[in-house]
């Protein structure tokens, strides 16, 4: 079945025939692609999400970074910073924190999961693409990757007065960034559609087929 697509390269207007996953459909004037099928983007996606889970838990449980300073060991997690903020009143700060360090992370990887797993089943179609529009409302908001650059500049800038080491949650946390940037660089959103322009097409050519 034909689609109308316009480049966003040209903004020329054509029309491409159904593109196979794998393939890519260039622009007629500028040669810009205008769609790209990615290849196995449910399951890869999958394995980087399943990935992020299962390392979301101890990046949170384990201390980030280990601070020796003027003979007291102290370890930090996210969570003890958050309450940190919180119990010297930094209420927005805290709440800023744990929505872009804990929470977003989280329901990203829900998500994902819940769109990826549930991919064969028609009736959640509309639920899957509600879902992938909340992901990609919150995705800017996912700080993840500007709170490790955080944690970094203050191991650098403690270094004179104090004894800064990861812990063994930064690993993990570091994981985590990386994993959830990769599902969201190998999911193509058009598997949210591919069943129901499969169905219409069937219905399409059965109707002409009835005609004749």
């Amino acid at each position: 079945m034909d689609k109308v697509v316009a480049c966003e390269t040209c903004g020329l207007v054509q029309e491409v025939d159904h593109v196979r996953q794998g393939f890519i459909a260039k622009c007629a004037r500028c040669n810009f692609r205008v769609i790209h099928r990615r290849i196995d983007s449910r399951s890869r996606t999958l394995a980087f999400t399943l990935a992020a889970a299962v390392l979301y838990f101890p990046s949170n449980i384990y201390p980030l970074v280990t601070a020796e300073y003027q003979g007291q060991f102290v370890q930090t997690t996210v969570f003890q910073g958050i309450r940190a903020l919180w119990h010297d009143g930094q209420y927005f700060i805290s709440g800023l924190v744990f929505c872009t360090s804990m929470f977003t992370p989280a329901l990203k990887i829900l998500g994902l999961l819940f769109i990826t797993l549930t991919m064969d089943w028609k009736s959640f179609q509309k639920t899957r693409a509600w879902m992938y529009k909340i992901i990609r409302i919150i995705d800017p908001w996912n700080m993840l990757e500007v709170f490790l650059l955080a944690i970094g500049v203050a191991v650098i800038e403690m270094g004179e007065v104090a004894t800064i080491h990861p812990g063994r949650g930064v690993f993990s946390f570091a994981a985590v960034v990386v994993l959830t940037l990769m599902a969201t660089l190998t999911f193509d959103p058009r598997l949210l559609w591919d069943s129901a322009e499969g169905k219409n097409y069937e219905q399409i050519t059965n109707a002409a087929k009835s005609k004749n």
